[in-house]
């Protein structure tokens, strides 16, 4: 019977006695276990425990399968064992084993070590950890692949070391390194190695090195080599600096800085610059020879309410981002950087600008304040003399709270906006909002109330005769609906398949009135929004939902009158100035997170009938693993687009992924891609094609488990994982 045996001073005190001999023993701390069996050896001077063996002490957990243990030495042998150190968050197995319970030194001929927290995993020979919690080893094995702890055997990669040191840290040294594959030997380093932003824990951090190189290939750009070179400053601050060379259009230079004080304050700079002389048949009147991408992120936070931040984004001209969207500068790689570490986008690469903002915010429970500049490098086809720059912005929210059942908020605005050609200037904006939801028996509704004031003080008034303006608005909406609720079943017996189908049905009217003001020029979005108003729009909602899938299938439909439009003209010609808006219908269902689906049409009543389409699909586990389907289509705009992804994976391991997006007004393929990639648990290799009407690539990427890899890092961004 299992039984708890516990070791203090006064027994050991006892046996002393018992044996005539008490002062033959130093005085020892005691020892608490737990075991199935333990027995007294040599009149106490030794204790042996066998099975189901659980020690715990200051900093580890010791499991074992028998120990023996010397009281006046403190001396632990165990075999079969298994320590939790908590100094160092890792486990180890052994078969045998010496700890030494005065200072916490261990010894092992062969022990295994596994990280959980960085994934590593290592087999050691004669190991040692000290009394400063340092790990020690002749020989380790590590990797991130299953290691058997007992056979000889490599696994599929791993990074052999010799007197390799590990301490709490993370700091680690070790002589002689060995990466492998499987049992061949690809690199051997008899020094000391240093590799920067690798998370194993056997090379010292933030030491300057090349990483590794990233390689390209395209029929636009030739073949290219990236050899990326890393350089920290100290430990906050470090640079890379990566030419990328490529057959055909010679040297790129990608820079980058970080910064990384605290977890909210930290910088991110890119540089990419291309001296382009040997353009050849890609060259055009607009592109310039000094081609340039300046990017990047600021984020300060000093203090718990408030916050700095900073984008910049700089472009030499637009098609630049395109055409050089390779290696580590690559508006793709940038883009996803971004989103990972600050949870900011950037423009997107087709757009004519790109935006530079630096903004102080400050929010404390319902005050809400932003002061804001921002610059606008404009790269299309119009004057960019005349593209309004909002240099400087203040806002201020009272954000909406509640009062006796009235939710009141406010939003005060200052706006500067300077151009070279046109009017520019100052505008004011005020803002004061009343809502008030209420019910009366089935309907539920909500009447808001806003009252706008703009003023606009113009340095420049150009073709306008004050420089002046203002005006008032006065809006007023009043939304109502109603639910109805009705369970349906199907079938007969003890579980016939039931459904709830849910109906809403709401109506929405909207009245704007201009009280006064003049004609005004157009700063923001807002300023369109200023003439008077009078619309309904009524509409209904429809829901299905399953016993164990809610919102299962989901239609709308609605539509808008605007009376307004019905007074100005009776006989008006183009559907946007009739009465009648587009009747707009939408269509979402969801099932078990393998079917997705959404649908949206819109249908005119003044002669274009249906005007669009939009089609979105998705399946899992529905005749292959992943397939997306997009179709777009818009009479208005004149286009149509269709895109398709599809992904399967074959036993686990092999992933084929596909993509094809195609213009269906010019019967154009846009762009195909084709990817195959190898799975493994600690391992990644993949190669893929892109095929564009310009550019025809190739790329590929190895990935180690913890290790990093080389290649094009987009390579596996799949919903099939």
């Amino acid at each position: 019977m299992k039984s708890k045996f516990f070791f203090f001073l006064l027994c050991l005190l006892l046996f002393s006695y018992l044996r005539g001999s008490l002062y033959a023993y130093p005085a020892v701390k005691a020892l608490e276990l737990t075991a199935q069996r333990v027995e007294v050896l040599q009149g106490g001077k030794k204790v042996y425990a066998e099975g189901d063996i659980i020690i715990e002490r200051e900093g580890y957990l010791l499991y074992a399968g028998s120990l023996t243990y010397e009281p006046g030495t403190e001396l632990l042998e165990v075999s079969n064992f298994k320590l939790f150190d908590l100094t160092q968050n890792a486990t180890l197995l052994g078969e045998k084993g010496q700890f030494d319970l005065r200072n916490g030194e261990i010894w092992s001929s062969k022990i295994f070590i596994y990280y959980k927290k960085e994934g590593f995993k290592i087999k050691a020979w004669n190991f040692s950890k000290n009394a400063l919690n340092e790990y020690y080893a002749e020989r380790a094995l590590i990797t991130t692949c299953e290691l058997d702890c007992e056979k000889e055997e490599f696994p599929p990669w791993s990074v052999e070391v010799k007197n390799i040191v590990l301490t709490p840290e993370g700091i680690s040294t070790a002589d002689a390194t060995t990466f492998r594959a499987g049992k061949v030997p690809l690199l051997y380093l008899p020094k000391k190695m240093f590799l920067p932003r690798v998370s194993l824990p056997i090379f010292e951090p933030r030491k300057a090195g090349f990483l590794p190189p990233g390689i390209t290939q395209g029929s636009r750009l030739g073949f290219g080599l990236q050899i990326p070179y890393f350089l920290p400053l100290t430990d906050q601050i470090d640079f890379t600096i990566a030419p990328l060379y490529t057959t055909k259009r010679g040297l790129i230079w990608d820079l980058e800085n970080q910064l990384a004080l605290t977890e909210n304050t930290k910088s991110l700079i890119r540089v990419r610059y291309l001296r382009d002389t040997k353009r050849g048949e890609y060259a055009t009147e607009e592109a310039p020879k000094n081609r340039y991408w300046i990017t990047g992120k600021v984020d300060i936070s000093a203090a718990k309410n408030w916050d700095l931040h900073l984008d910049l984004d700089f472009l030499s001209d637009k098609d630049f981002l395109e055409e050089f969207n390779v290696g580590e500068g690559s508006f793709d790689n940038i883009k996803k950087l971004y989103l990972d570490r600050f949870n900011r986008d950037v423009d997107d690469k087709a757009q004519d600008f790109r935006t530079s903002s630096l903004w102080f915010q400050y929010f404390k429970h319902s005050l809400y304040t932003r002061l804001q500049s921002s610059y606008l490098d404009y790269n299309g086809a119009g004057n960019k003399k005349e593209v309004l720059q909002p240099l400087a912005g203040f806002h201020l929210s009272l954000l909406p709270f509640q009062f006796k059942g009235i939710i009141p908020a406010l939003n005060l605005d200052y706006n500067y906006f300077y151009r070279e050609t046109n009017y520019y200037g100052n505008r004011f904006g005020l803002n004061l909002e009343a809502s008030y939801p209420f019910s009366y028996q089935f309907l539920k509704s909500e009447v808001k109330v806003n009252y706008k004031n703009y003023l606009y003080l113009l340095e420049d008034s150009g073709n306008f005769t004050d420089k002046s303006l203002h005006t008032n608005l006065f809006e007023l909406s009043l939304t109502t609906y109603t639910q109805l609720f009705r369970t349906f079943s199907l079938g007969e017996g003890a579980r016939p398949f039931q459904f709830q189908h849910i109906l809403k049905p709401y109506l929405t009217f909207f009245y704007r009135k201009k009280i006064n003001g003049d004609f005004l020029p157009t700063f923001m979005y807002e300023d369109y929004l200023t003439e008077k108003a009078k619309a309904i729009e009524y509409g209904i909602w429809q829901y299905f939902n399953l016993a164990n899938q809610k919102n299962f299938f989901v239609l709308r439909a609605y539509q808008q009158y605007d009376f307004t439009k019905a007074e100005r003209s009776a006989t008006a010609t183009k559907p946007e100035e009739r009465a009648f808006s587009d009747l707009f219908i939408q269509a979402f269902s969801n099932w078990k997170d393998r079917l997705a689906m959404r649908y949206d049409t819109a249908y005119n009543f003044y002669g274009l009938g249906i005007k669009k389409h939009s089609l979105t699909l998705g399946l899992r586990k529905i005749l292959l693993d992943a397939i997306d389907f997009t179709y777009q289509e818009d009479r208005a705009w004149d286009t149509k687009q269709a895109t398709l992804k599809l992904g399967e994976l074959f036993k686990e391991r092999f992933l084929i992924n596909y993509y094809i997006s195609r213009n269906l007004k010019i019967n154009e393929t846009t762009e195909q891609k084709l990817e195959a990639l190898y799975l493994h648990d600690c391992y990644l290799v993949g190669l893929g094609v892109s095929i564009t009407p310009r550019d025809t690539k190739f790329y590929f990427r190895v990935d180690l488990k913890g290790l990093g890899g080389l290649g094009e890092k987009t390579l596996y961004q799949s919903e099939v994982q």
